[in-house]
């Protein structure tokens, strides 16, 4: 089978980092921010990710793609996330994009391998409010957002406990915060980072740095 992602991606990490953690291995295929056609032949407009099943069969959301490789192991873990993950989401959605928008298009990363792919992600995504130029002015301020989440993700993570927590609450956290190492003015609380590297290594998903 085929995962079709964006490498900066939330929603393609969170995929990808349970896929990882439960030994999941498919074939994947990173789609040029500029490419137009690749999943657009798939599933009629462009979106990831996109899992192709060796049946060929295709799911094209990142939850129902979550459910199916929970289900293909037998699994335990619920395929939504708790309440309190959800809505530390909601609040981190935010300084992602500020952290990431001014930044991935330029460290890299292979969906922007193009100079088109990069003119492109900035015209899609730079608005009057995320300016990438006053974003990344605006660093200091924006690393003490991020700083305050990180350590509401230490909560809501409970790493003092060491309990085994849902995977897929796991991977909502790790595929924001995975993020947040793009901006190098964060101050990392020692144990979430050191959390988030071992999550990096054992499910295989790299961290955007």
């Amino acid at each position: 089978m085929k995962l079709y992602i964006y490498e900066h991606c939330p929603f393609c990490a969170r995929v990808r980092y349970v896929a990882g953690m439960l030994n999941i291995n498919p074939d994947i295929v990173v789609v040029g921010y500029d490419d137009e056609k690749t999943t657009v032949d798939i599933i009629g407009k462009k979106q990831v990710p996109i899992l192709v099943k060796g049946d060929g069969d295709v799911i094209s959301e990142s939850l129902d793609i979550i459910e199916y490789f929970l289900n293909l192991s037998d699994s335990t873990n619920k395929s939504v996330p708790s309440d309190s993950i959800t809505e530390w989401q909601k609040q981190s959605f935010g300084v992602l994009q500020k952290i990431g928008y001014p930044r991935w298009h330029q460290m890299g990363i292979e969906e922007f391998g193009s100079d088109s792919a990069k003119a492109l992600w900035r015209t899609n995504k730079e608005t009057e409010v995320l300016n990438f130029d006053q974003l990344v002015a605006n660093s200091a301020e924006i690393a003490k957002e991020a700083e305050a989440l990180i350590d509401k993700a230490w909560s809501v993570l409970d790493l003092d406990s060491h309990h085994q927590m849902n995977v897929v609450d796991e991977a909502v956290v790790f595929s924001i915060l995975r993020g947040f190492f793009s901006m190098k003015e964060i101050n990392w609380d020692p144990t979430v980072k050191d959390w988030m590297e071992s999550a990096s290594k054992k499910s295989n998903v790299k961290l955007i740095k």
